[in-house]
């Protein structure tokens, strides 16, 4: 075997050329295309029946039966748990009340609550931006009289207009 090339000699079909994008459209007219469409209107048709199905939350029984257990699970763990107040969770930290603080050591001390808050997974969110001292006011006043679960590992998250709804009302009459 000098310098030949081995050929397939099963091969009796040669490979033809790929065809070029507008070769292979030409080779479709137009009622093709509405055949495509037609077919396509009906997955959707179904797909839309489907989903619509899913939608309405129809279950088996055997999913409702795990959901139910589920729920009486979740309650008979939360039933068992010990309530604590969010000051008594995070270990009773001394904090100066608002009134003796000027705006410097407001700053430091809200800083320091934050910490402390944080340091047990507990976060308190505004949607809006009140000022500091309505923050120290907010977490000292309102948020440390509440009551959590006594369990470690958890987070917890406060939300300033929960409590005060008529802040998200104000920020939503500025955008009107």
């Amino acid at each position: 075997m000098t310098g030949k090339k081995s050929q397939n000699k099963n091969s009796k079909n040669p490979k033809k050329p790929k065809k070029k994008a507008e070769e292979i459209s030409e080779e479709y007219s137009e009622d093709d295309n509405d055949d495509i469409m037609d077919s396509d209107l009906i997955s959707d048709r179904e797909i839309d029946e489907m989903l619509e199905n899913e939608s309405l939350g129809e279950l088996d029984e055997e999913d409702d039966e795990e959901f139910i257990q589920k729920v009486e699970e979740f309650k008979k763990e939360h039933s068992k748990s010990k309530m604590i107040k969010v000051y008594d969770y995070i270990g009773k930290p001394k904090f100066p009340d608002l009134k003796k603080l000027d705006s410097e050591n407001l700053k430091k001390e809200l800083r320091k609550l934050i910490v402390a808050l944080d340091s047990k997974n507990i976060i308190v969110h505004s949607h809006g931006d009140p000022d500091n001292a309505e923050k120290y006011r907010f977490i000292t006043e309102e948020i440390f009289s509440e009551y959590v679960e006594d369990k470690k590992g958890q987070h917890i998250t406060f939300v300033y207009e929960d409590y005060h709804p008529e802040m998200d009302d104000d920020e939503d009459e500025e955008f009107l």
